[in-house]
């Protein structure tokens, strides 16, 4: 659960700049992270891990929206 206080921080994070720089960086990041890039075991665990950190990050926005009442988001557009 997402208290008030830390949905009003998010809200405010997704809205700047470097939230949406970030957020382009870690989709470019998810895009390289493929198997054929991996050669022995080790680096397929690397690149698992890797992904699944950069999933979180890139998903956060939606976990918030998604703990957000109905009622409370009428004044903010998630993208």
């Amino acid at each position: 659960m997402i208290s008030e206080k830390e949905e009003e921080a998010a809200r405010e994070m997704f809205m700047t700049q470097g939230w949406k720089n970030l957020m382009a960086d870690v989709e470019d990041q998810i895009d390289l992270c493929t198997i054929d890039s991996c050669n022995t075991l080790e680096e397929l665990h690397f690149s698992k891990g890797r992904i699944a950190v950069l999933r979180m990050f890139f998903n956060y926005e939606t976990y918030v929206k998604a703990e957000v009442d109905d009622g409370d988001d009428d004044d903010f557009t998630y993208q």
